[in-house]
């Protein structure tokens, strides 16, 4: 019991420790990157983008008086099911956000709204992506999908696509019509980079491979590559005579080793692969697993 504390213990520290980077890098690309630029990727920054240039008022300030309304708000229709991670990355981030502005701004890190619309969304999506990961969020407009989404029939994810689109017209009505479409460009790359970080940049392969030369190619993967294996039991459609199927997952890398292999003892084996986003680790605990599909 002990352990078990202390192991969880452990695992909490790390999870605030990443989400505290997650939380430097979104910081640093508002800063540095979009705020200069007039870019505005929706959510609490793309408002308080606005209302900065409008009044004046430091944005990480604005940031902080933002999230913390939304957080009344969605603590009194929602309850407290958001738990402490969301509190720490959202506030944590308005905070770091008004310290690099009002201590550590040095200017720009560049005035080329592309290379902002680029860099700037690789480094939020990174941001936000490790936040997300470790299943807290940044408020703004996450929180605002969960209030409408509770009163309507429409998906959260949707009303936060809405919102950020919303506060992006918004915006381009403030800077112009080509600023806007920058922001918009952004939208959608933040958010592809943010599907990226959260599925795993680095995707493994499923390979199933149907050939006579089957126990050679079990005993290269399992003695030679140390991967594991699984053997299916199939039956050929057009011979009608049953085989066994070998099913594995590979990296990139390890696939091209594997596939260069076969060539050369089973120029005939068919091979079919698929993209796997995740992989659970009790899938390779056996290195040779039988399974029986009746």
């Amino acid at each position: 019991m002990k352990n078990e504390t202390k192991f969880l213990k452990k695992a909490q520290l790390k999870d605030y420790v990443l989400i505290f980077l997650g939380i430097i890098l979104t910081a640093a690309s508002i800063v540095y990157i979009f705020t200069p630029n007039r870019l505005a990727a929706g959510g609490a920054q793309g408002i308080a983008l606005v209302v900065n240039h409008l009044t004046g008022i430091n944005s990480g300030l604005l940031m902080i008086l933002i999230n913390g309304m939304l957080f009344i708000t969605a603590f009194m229709i929602l309850g407290t099911s958001f738990g402490a991670k969301t509190l720490f990355s959202s506030l944590g981030l308005s905070f770091v956000v008004f310290i690099m502005e009002k201590y550590l701004y040095y200017g720009p890190l560049t005035d080329n709204p592309m290379l902002a619309t680029i860099f700037g969304s690789a480094l939020m999506g990174m941001g936000v992506g490790i936040i997300l990961n470790r299943n807290a969020s940044i408020g703004g407009t996450s929180l605002i999908g969960k209030i409408i989404s509770k009163f309507t029939y429409l998906d959260q994810v949707n009303c936060i696509v809405a919102t950020d689109i919303l506060v992006t017209l918004f915006s381009m009505v403030v800077f112009g019509i080509e600023i806007g479409l920058y922001q918009l460009l952004s939208v959608y790359l933040t958010g592809e980079i943010i599907n990226k970080v959260i599925d795993g940049i680095t995707y493994r392969r499923e390979v199933m491979i149907i050939s006579g030369k089957r126990e050679l190619i079990m005993k290269y993967l399992i003695n030679d590559m140390k991967k594991g294996a699984t053997l299916l039991n199939g039956r050929g459609g057009f011979t009608g005579k049953d085989t066994e199927i070998i099913l594995t997952i590979l990296t990139r890398r390890d696939f091209i080793k594997l596939k260069l292999f076969i060539r050369k003892v089973d120029p005939q084996a068919f091979i079919s692969v698929n993209i796997v986003a995740e992989v659970s680790s009790a899938a390779t605990e056996s290195p040779l697993v039988k399974i029986n599909h009746s």
